[in-house]
């Protein structure tokens, strides 16, 4: 039986398959390549988790690890994704980066819109998600039907794009964008004070 010339070349392969992503511009070969081999975390929910894992995987990313709860492995190097409108949920993880110093995006529906914030973790400290939160409560929100996919198009890009450029300009920033209104802008994340991840580490009494 004849053996195809590209078997044995991935490289052939990548642009037999992803031609189309390949002749964008800053995607190319490489960046493809990059995209099939980074380890990917994901954390998400129903409609949100299909939504966002089909984005991934569509787009050449091979290597996806779809976490149940915050305490499961993920492998090193893993760019990681959650998004999820359970603040608890949030919260757990953004401890377990934080005290892993690991940068992760974290998402999240709010009304007719949504939330994406890069938290780099850098040693182990604030910026955190808590940070925002103590100091944005109202940016949490009820989502409206239809939000949490376009959010899971949204987290699943900046993560292919992170991955691409090695970085990302909303690292410290969370990304707020709301569709009835029409309004999208980037908010600065400065470390609080009042952030209860520093206060239960400084053995401070924390609720919740």
């Amino acid at each position: 039986m004849a053996v195809p010339s590209n078997a044995a070349d991935p490289a052939a392969e990548l642009k037999e398959r992803f031609a189309r992503q390949i002749i964008l511009p800053g995607v190319g070969v490489e960046g493809q390549k990059k995209w099939a081999e980074t380890p990917i975390g994901l954390y998400a929910e129903a409609t949100v988790l299909e939504a966002a894992s089909t984005a991934l995987t569509s787009s050449g990313a091979s290597q996806l690890t779809i976490l149940k709860d915050s305490r499961d492995a993920i492998p090193a190097g893993s760019v990681i994704l959650v998004l999820t409108p359970k603040k608890d949920v949030l919260r757990a993880f953004s401890r377990r980066f934080r005290s892993e110093k690991r940068a992760a995006f974290l998402g999240w529906p709010s009304g007719s819109g949504w939330a994406l914030f890069l938290a780099s973790h850098r040693g182990g400290q604030c910026p955190c998600l808590e940070c925002f939160e103590v100091m944005n409560p109202k940016a949490f929100n009820e989502p409206v039907l239809g939000v949490p996919r376009l959010m899971a198009a949204m987290g699943a890009s900046e993560v292919l794009r992170y991955i691409l450029e090695g970085g990302s300009s909303l690292e410290g920033k969370v990304w707020i964008t709301s569709l009835d209104s029409g309004i999208s802008f980037q908010h600065e994340v400065a470390p609080s004070y009042k952030c209860p991840a520093k206060l239960m580490e400084e053995g401070a009494p924390v609720t919740p």
